[in-house]
């Protein structure tokens, strides 16, 4: 997933400082044919660099009448609560979309840099992957995106879900940190409650075939200089950020944040 951080960070003033002359990453790779996605620690669950703390949901709410499957009309799925203890359905309910990943690999794309494909194929409204990484707070994020300016970093990895809770996937991540924006997505964000905690679900929008990429909308809200699209769809608005409307769906949905004071700001709360 690549980042042009040149175009996001050139409204800000930078304060005079001497350095020494770095060579752009993205040149220093080409001369030193890397052709691996850049390193980063694996990790399964969010690590939590600030508190963490438990979202307000009620201990004891869960589905006491579904089927043995908990269909659509399921009081937690229709909250974007996964079942849990609380509920009464058996092993066999369908509401625990983050127990099973779907298989997936990471590609290198011509245009956008390193992404994800299916391996296998997905149905509409499939769990896919969970975005994962540090979870940091609004400080930690400003002061994270300026440590990258400086040191030339072009690709960045930040999911913001509410005022002080951002997943980084920078440093430690997974997969799900590889797929790209496309104008007409395959795939969605959705933020779940999964026994209390918040957690960031990417589920397929419509049926996917195996080799197909994976991406979603990064729904970016600009403020800065525009930063050109390359996902090739025939409804391409050309730039992130362009002014366009965007209708909020039924479901939760969430986003990628590339986020500085000045420049630029994505909107990833439900």
């Amino acid at each position: 997933m690549r980042v042009f951080t040149d175009e996001i960070f050139c409204q800000l003033p930078l304060p005079y400082m001497d350095e020494e002359f770095k060579l752009d990453m993205t040149w220093r790779d080409l001369l030193e044919n890397k052709f691996e996605p850049p390193p980063y620690v694996h990790i399964k669950r969010n690590v939590y660099i600030v508190k963490k703390k438990r979202d307000d949901v009620v201990d004891d709410i869960g589905c006491t009448s579904c089927s043995s499957t908990c269909s659509e009309d399921c009081v937690c799925r229709v909250q974007c609560i996964s079942c849990s203890k609380a509920c009464r359905c058996p092993e066999s309910c369908t509401n625990r979309p983050f127990s099973k990943e779907k298989k997936i690999r990471i590609v290198k794309t011509e245009l956008c840099g390193w992404g994800v494909e299916a391996a296998e194929p997905i149905k509409k409204g499939d769990f896919v992957i969970e975005y994962i990484g540090e979870v940091i707070d609004d400080a930690q994020c400003e002061k994270r995106l300026w440590d990258m300016k400086y040191k030339g970093v072009k690709n960045f990895y930040m999911c913001e879900i509410r005022k002080d809770f951002t997943i980084d996937a920078t440093f430690k991540g997974n997969t799900s940190r590889f797929l790209n924006h496309s104008c007409d997505p395959n795939c969605v964000l959705e933020k779940w409650q999964v026994e209390g905690e918040t957690r960031v679900g990417v589920f397929a929008a419509r049926s996917i075939e195996v080799g197909e990429p994976l991406t979603y909308d990064y729904r970016f809200v600009q403020f800065g200089p525009e930063v050109k699209c390359h996902c090739g769809a025939s409804n391409c608005q050309g730039y992130l950020g362009t002014n366009r409307k965007i209708v909020k769906p039924d479901l939760c949905w969430g986003s990628k944040r590339r986020r500085t004071s000045t420049a630029c700001l994505a909107i990833i709360t439900v």
